[in-house]
C-alpha cells in the first residue's frame, strides 16, 4: 500500500480535537469471495493514519474494469481499517487497485 498523511490541524484548540485527511492506494488487493452471491470484499489497513474513531471513507477502483462497471461500497470501517465491497459476476477485476481517502480525527 502506498500511504500519504495529508493534513492534521486543530479545529478546536480548547478541546484538542484534531482533523486529519489520510489518503492511499492499495494495489492488487486480496479479494475474498462470499460464496455464490457475487459479492467480494477486501480489507484496507489504515492504522498508519492514527485515527481515534472511525473516519469517513471514500474509495474508487482503477485499472481494467469489466462491463458493466461494478459499484463499490464501504462497510465495517473502524479507526484501523475498512472493507471495500463489490458485486460482480466476473473475477476479472482482481487486478484492480483501490484509491481511498479517509477523513476523521487523530487526537
Amino acid at each position: 500500500m502506498n500511504f500519504s498523511f495529508l493534513l492534521s490541524s486543530g479545529i478546536n484548540a480548547e478541546y484538542g480535537y484534531c482533523a486529519a485527511i489520510c489518503t492511499g492506494v492499495t494495489n492488487s488487493p486480496d479479494w475474498v469471495k462470499i460464496s455464490a452471491s457475487g459479492y467480494f470484499f477486501t480489507r484496507v489497513d489504515i492504522t498508519e493514519c492514527y485515527f481515534v474513531a472511525p473516519p469517513t471513507v471514500t474509495a474508487t477502483m482503477y485499472g481494467y474494469v469489466p462491463e458493466p462497471i461494478p459499484a463499490i461500497f464501504i462497510r465495517d470501517n473502524d479507526s484501523n481499517s475498512f472493507k471495500v465491497w463489490i458485486k460482480a459476476d466476473s473475477v476479472n477485476f482482481m487486478m484492480q487497485g483501490i484509491m481511498w481517502t479517509a477523513t476523521g480525527f487523530n487526537c
